[in-house]
């Protein structure tokens, strides 16, 4: 599988909302940058929600560190690991996959299921 596939994009309503969620909890000063975000490219399965910014649609992939890491449910309650990646000036990926390993990712989590990885899932 690639690991990535093109797809330039805006960002959607709900991507938008979604990280306007996790960057006011976890890296406030990235949230002055969501409107200049670009989506470049999605997940190479082609089917999961994770994108990849850049700050125009030109702009090449930039591989970034792990810096907000949460969880949250789908609708059937399957474990949603939540991974945004980035550098000092901008995210980079927003990555969903499963926590089990068995249940196929299609769908961003809802934001009231959210919860970081230092706190515990089953509250």
């Amino acid at each position: 599988m690639k690991y990535s596939i093109p797809d330039k994009r805006e960002l959607t309503k709900s991507e938008i909302e979604f990280l306007t969620y996790l960057f006011g909890r976890a890296k406030s000063e990235w949230t002055n940058s969501i409107g200049n975000l670009k989506v470049i490219a999605r997940c190479g399965c082609g089917k999961c929600p994770t994108i990849i910014f850049g700050k125009k649609f030109e702009s090449e992939i930039q591989k970034g560190d792990l810096i907000i890491d949460y969880a949250g449910k789908g609708t059937n309650g399957e474990l949603i690991g939540i991974s945004v990646f980035g550098t000092d000036q901008m995210p980079t990926e927003l990555e969903f996959y499963s926590i089990d390993g068995e249940s196929e990712i299609i769908e961003i989590p809802k934001i009231d299921t959210l919860k970081s990885m230092n706190e515990n899932l089953t509250e």
